[in-house]
């Protein structure tokens, strides 16, 4: 997990710095309301950044999202508000 706050805005930062590395652009090309679709990305690298996130994220992440989710704010948002488990404080 992450060691600082997890947010929609930190996993946008996240898969948009890896996304434009494979792309050989600069992040701020990216919008993240652009559709995944739009993005040319091939599956060996949507399986690879799947891994890389639920590696980055500690719990699950299928692949078939960046295919099922249209963008990256989308699944951002997903992700923290109804995939994610929430962390109750002690």
């Amino acid at each position: 997990m992450p060691d600082h706050p997890l947010t929609p805005i930190a996993i946008q930062h996240w898969l948009t710095q890896r996304i434009a590395s494979e792309l050989k652009i600069d992040p701020e090309q990216i919008n993240v309301h652009q559709p995944f679709a739009s993005l040319r990305l091939d599956s060996v690298f949507v399986v690879t950044l799947a891994v890389d996130l639920e590696t980055w994220l500690d719990t699950a992440i299928d692949p078939s999202v960046f295919w099922e989710i249209p963008d990256i704010a989308s699944l951002s948002e997903w992700l923290i508000n109804d995939y994610l488990p929430t962390q109750t404080p002690s």
